[in-house]
């Protein structure tokens, strides 16, 4: 379990050093103006199956989900695996440190890395891992920010939603940040 949580950790601090940016919902809009609000774009997301209403925490999940035993830090507070009967299913970041991370604390990130089983564990407004992100630009729009295979989209409140795709469209992770942490000064 650690390990997994080691490898988790590592991606979020790769994917948090990355770009800002916001989406338009239509693809030939050229608006730089994000078209959504963090609770907007987190009622698109399900997990599982479960749909998700900001703010969320794991045991709004219900009782077939758990969180890993081991909180991990990260650079903004702590990560920690959540997992149900088929295994781990995405991590979640709490602006905490790991021994305060309980399921009943307000979830700040969500980070999913697709592997065999779990590729349509997380849905946004239906496009999973199993989709090429072409679909996803097809449900939100285009990104603000598209370098390469990473794709940006953030809301109207700071939110932040990140998709690392393949050269193929293929999608490697997704990020999505529904609170930024507070400036460390």
């Amino acid at each position: 379990m650690k390990t997994k949580s080691t490898f988790s950790a590592v991606l979020a601090l790769g994917l948090a050093i990355t770009f800002t940016g916001c989406g338009s919902k239509s693809s030939s809009s050229s608006s730089s103006e994000a078209c959504f609000t963090t609770a907007e774009l987190t009622e698109k997301i399900s997990i599982c199956g479960k749909q998700l209403k900001y703010p969320f925490t794991a045991a709004d999940l219900g009782d077939d989900f758990y969180l890993d035993s081991y909180a991990q830090k990260s650079s903004n507070g702590a990560m920690i695996d959540i997992f149900n009967k088929d295994g781990v299913i995405c991590a979640f970041e709490y602006y905490c440190t790991p021994d305060k991370v309980d399921k009943d604390q307000p979830v700040k990130a969500i980070l999913y890395t697709p592997n065999d089983f779990n590729k349509d564990a997380i849905s946004i407004d239906g496009f999973t891992a199993n989709d090429n992100v072409s679909v996803l630009k097809e449900k939100l729009g285009e990104p603000e920010i598209s370098v390469n295979q990473s794709l940006t989209y953030t809301t109207k409140d700071n939110g932040k939603l990140e998709i690392l795709a393949t050269g193929s469209g293929e999608v490697s992770s997704i990020y999505f940040i529904m609170e930024a942490p507070e400036e460390k000064k």
